[in-house]
Order: C-alpha cells, then sequence, then structure tokens
C-alpha cells in the first residue's frame, strides 16, 4: 500500500492527466445543474480532423467525482489535515453517493464500478449520509443480482468482499433496520473473516483494549488488501487512502458517545481526530444543487 506521499504523487497524477478534460467536464456539470442537460457534446481534434464527441451523463458524473472531486479532497486533507479539511474529504466521496444514486435511478452501473466498490460507498453513507444507505443498498443487491453469474466464476477461496466489506454491509444494514437488504446480501457472502466478525460483536464495547484490537485487525487487513486487484476489496486508490470500513465503524461509536481517542494504528492516524462528526455533514451549495437535481431525475 501507498505511504502519504504516493498517495499525494498518485493523485497529483490523476488531476495532471485530467486537467485537458477539466473545464469542459465542470461546463458539463453547471449545464446538468442549469440547463436540464442529459447529453453533452464537445468538439475535438482526432486525427487531425474535427470531430464532435458525445458524453452521457454516468461519464461526466463519474469524471467529476473520481477524476476531480475526490483527487481533490484528498489533495487538500493531506496538506491541511484539519477538522474543515475532513469535512470537505466528506463532502468529495459524496458525490460517489450522487453518482451511484444517479445510476440506480437510470437502472444503470457506472463503468468499472464493482460491488467492492459499491460496498465501501454504502459504509460511507451509513457513516456519515444515512439518508443514502436506502438507495446505496438497493444499487448494491441489484449489481450483485445482474452479476451473480459472473462472480460465481471465481475460485472460492478468493475474499472479492464476500469475507470481509460486505458482511459489514450486510450487518450494519440491519442494525440499522433494512432487513430485507440485509437477508438478501447475506446469500452471496463467504464465511467472514474473524477479525470481521470480531469487530462487528465488539463495535459498541467499552473495552478498549478489545477495541484496539479490532481496529488494528482491521488495519493490518485493509494494508494487506490494498492493491490493484479486482478480486481484493480495496482495489481503487480513493478506498486504500481513505480506510471508510474503519472510519464509518469508528463514527458510528462517536454517535453514541464512545470514545476513540485511544486508537493507536498509524494507518488512522491522521483522520483520528476528526473522524466524530455530528450530522448532517453541511453540504456547499453546488453539492446540494448536484443532489436535488439528480433526485429530479
Amino acid at each position: 500500500m501507498y505511504s502519504t506521499k504516493e498517495f499525494k504523487n498518485f493523485f497529483q497524477k490523476v488531476l495532471k492527466s485530467s486537467q485537458d478534460e477539466e473545464p469542459f467536464i465542470k461546463e458539463f456539470v453547471e449545464d446538468f445543474l442549469h440547463k436540464n442537460a442529459r447529453t453533452f457534446q464537445k468538439k475535438m481534434v482526432v486525427w487531425d480532423e474535427e470531430e464532435v464527441v458525445d458524453y452521457d451523463l454516468l461519464y461526466v458524473l463519474s469524471s467529476y467525482s473520481y477524476r476531480f472531486k475526490i483527487p481533490e479532497g484528498i489533495l487538500n486533507f493531506i496538506e491541511k489535515n484539519n477538522e474543515d479539511a475532513f469535512v470537505v474529504l466528506l463532502k468529495s466521496y459524496f458525490t460517489d453517493l450522487l453518482l451511484q444514486t444517479c445510476a440506480y435511478k437510470n437502472n444503470q452501473f457506472v463503468n468499472s464500478v464493482l460491488h467492492t466498490d459499491l460496498a465501501l460507498s454504502t459504509l460511507l453513507s451509513l457513516g456519515y449520509f444515512p439518508n443514502k444507505t436506502e438507495v446505496l443498498a438497493k444499487h448494491l443487491l441489484n449489481f450483485l443480482e445482474s452479476n451473480k453469474a459472473k462472480l460465481e466464476i471465481y475460485p472460492q477461496n478468493l475474499d472479492f468482499g464476500f469475507k470481509s466489506t460486505l458482511y459489514l454491509v450486510s450487518v450494519l444494514l440491519k442494525d440499522a433496520g433494512y432487513l430485507d437488504y440485509f437477508e438478501k446480501i447475506t446469500h452471496f457472502l463467504k464465511t467472514p473473516e474473524k477479525s470481521y466478525e470480531f469487530a462487528y460483536k465488539n463495535l459498541y464495547s467499552t473495552d478498549n483494549e478489545a477495541i484496539n484490537r479490532w481496529v488494528n485487525e482491521l488495519a493490518d487487513f485493509h494494508i494487506k488488501n490494498s492493491k490493484d486487484d479486482l478480486t481484493m476489496p480495496f482495489n481503487r486508490e480513493r478506498w486504500q487512502y481513505f480506510p471508510i470500513e474503519i472510519i464509518a465503524l469508528l463514527q458510528l461509536r462517536s454517535q453514541r458517545g464512545l470514545p476513540t481517542d485511544f486508537i493507536t494504528h498509524p494507518l488512522l492516524k491522521d483522520f483520528l481526530p476528526f473522524i466524530a462528526q455530528k450530522l448532517p455533514v453541511p453540504l456547499d451549495e453546488t453539492t446540494q444543487k448536484l443532489e436535488k437535481r439528480i433526485l429530479e431525475e
């Protein structure tokens, strides 16, 4: 897994590689917000000839989230590492939840987004944006059901999130009252990782030693399984940097007034002072408009 410096270099490269598209992608977002546009066109020179290139809404929103807002949020947090920057980071990841909401409402899936990503997005919603949890759970379940045959061809010993993050999503959905989604997602699970079972069983424990144990185990699991390998639960750099499966659990603890300041694992060091957030997370005007527009779709 990357160091903080390596993550910084990676996301700087993402922004640099996307800079040619940034002006018109952000212009397209403005057209979506204010002109009700759903398809977008851009004149470009391809092999010395001018062509009109078409972009659909999910491409625009996924580029806006993954290539601009999330990298910007990560780099801002690395640089400033304060409360305001953490809230900006959360808001940048919220654009992913809006993207998945749009995909769900249009009965589509975002290109290259897998159930491993959707599981982590759902965990983000459970911790910080609970009003988006139900639509994320529906979208995740739709993906699993639509891709069941494809997923079954992989060897049973591979995690693919079925032993870890999907297990965590399922039991937290149950706790949040979404019993139907809990039961249906459970059918896709494999025998859970013991560390994840221990974490869930001791989520609200007042035993600091037990809490540190499951945080350490989940953090070590996160580091070990953060690779460019689609069979692993953390195969995207945006999720490798931001261990939301642990952060969301600590946020849920904080909602019950339980402390987290005794956590010792270095993976959480930069995030720990800011994890406990009062809800709702405040959204800027543009993000509120984007949410409203997507919900109107």
